[in-house]
């Protein structure tokens, strides 16, 4: 279950789409394997979602960031900017938080003693990225789609 270095090299010429793509699936493994009953086996399913929204996650926030399409936000809207690093922050933050939630997978002992926390965890992680990813969204509706006037 555990990413390669050929997987993590594949990963690396994946565009934004196909990260992004990428990321909905594994979203989606995510919530399915919440739902399942707190074993080793389904630890051992989320430690391998996990890693790999780990390899995924920071990739795709790379691609986003000031060097690529936020570049383009803030010179069509300057006035962004503020908004644009608040985002960068939050990728920060779901980055770090991602890689604890990994951590606490990781421990040894027993799964089934601390699952029913980690996974409400999980589901907040999850709940929050989807969250940020939205706020992007809009930042770039608002900014590229704002009604600016015109004469008849």
């Amino acid at each position: 279950m555990a990413i390669d270095n050929a997987d993590l090299e594949r990963l690396k010429l994946l565009n934004l789409q196909q990260l992004s793509d990428l990321e909905y699936i594994l979203l989606g493994d995510l919530r399915d394997v919440l739902e399942e009953e707190s074993t080793e086996e389904t630890r051992r399913w989320l430690t391998a979602i996990v890693e790999a929204l780990l390899r995924t996650v920071p990739r795709e926030f790379a691609l986003r960031s000031r060097g690529g399409y936020m570049n383009s936000l803030l010179l069509e809207c300057p006035e962004a900017d503020s908004s644009v690093r608040q985002l960068e922050v939050e990728q920060t933050t779901l980055c770090d938080q991602l890689q604890e939630l990994y951590d606490r997978l990781q421990e040894s002992g027993s799964f089934h003693a601390h699952a029913l926390e980690l996974k409400r965890d999980l589901a907040t992680w999850m709940n929050h990225l989807q969250s940020h990813n939205l706020r992007e969204e809009r930042l770039f509706q608002d900014a590229y789609f704002q009604d600016t006037g015109g004469g008849d």
